[in-house]
């Protein structure tokens, strides 16, 4: 039988313990992150010109492919980044987004057309401007999911972090799809790609020394 003196140095060590805060489920987290992606997908659709949109994608079927695909590897990509994050999960998650990004890209090049030399500038003009967008929107989106996730200790943190980019910049990509509804060019689909591998790049390299 331990002695009082153990007692009350067990008693001593509870006191000074803080209590641990239980980790949050993740898909209950992928949930809290998708909600907070959807603010500004549905104020820029209360605010934006989307008359044409749905007689567009009915007469071009290949565009909305391509952004479910999008829409689809944003969340699995999270999810497989939440998953991830926690030291008794499988590196096998981490091959969940592979579905919803090959039907991405490959609806993306089935409707990509070169442009004519008269529209090189206008196409290349075009392609900044979503380059620009997927980052200025991946970029918080990135931001708040790994800040969920920092928490989690993974045992891969750099496929971690390149998974969160990858969920971030396919949702700025979804949220673009609902204002690009014309088939992408050649330089669209190379600058959707950069901007893309771009944020899961720096992802991977900038971040997992935060998320230990």
């Amino acid at each position: 039988m331990p002695a009082p003196g153990h007692h009350r140095l067990i008693d001593e060590l509870v006191a000074k313990v803080d209590p641990v805060r239980p980790f949050t489920a993740p898909f209950s987290r992928v949930l809290g992150w998708m909600l907070y992606v959807g603010l500004p997908a549905t104020s820029l659709l209360m605010v934006g010109d989307t008359s044409d949109l749905c007689a567009r994608y009915s007469a071009e079927p290949i565009l909305l492919l391509s952004m479910l695909g999008s829409a689809a590897t944003a969340i699995t990509a999270a999810l497989a980044a939440a998953m991830t994050s926690l030291p008794d999960r499988g590196r096998e998650w981490a091959l969940l987004p592979l579905p919803g990004l090959t039907c991405w890209i490959v609806a993306s090049l089935v409707q990509a057309m070169p442009e004519g030399p008269v529209e090189a500038h206008t196409a290349v003009a075009r392609a900044y401007a979503c380059f620009g967008f997927i980052l200025g929107f991946g970029l918080p989106f990135a931001a708040l999911l790994i800040g969920l996730l920092r928490r989690g200790y993974p045992l891969w943190p750099e496929r971690t972090a390149a998974l969160a980019g990858l969920a971030a910049a396919s949702a700025a990509a979804s949220i673009l799809g609902l204002f690009h509804p014309f088939a992408m060019t050649a330089e669209d689909c190379l600058f959707h790609a950069s901007a893309v591998a771009l944020l899961s790049g720096a992802c991977a390299v900038l971040v997992p020394a935060r998320m230990s």
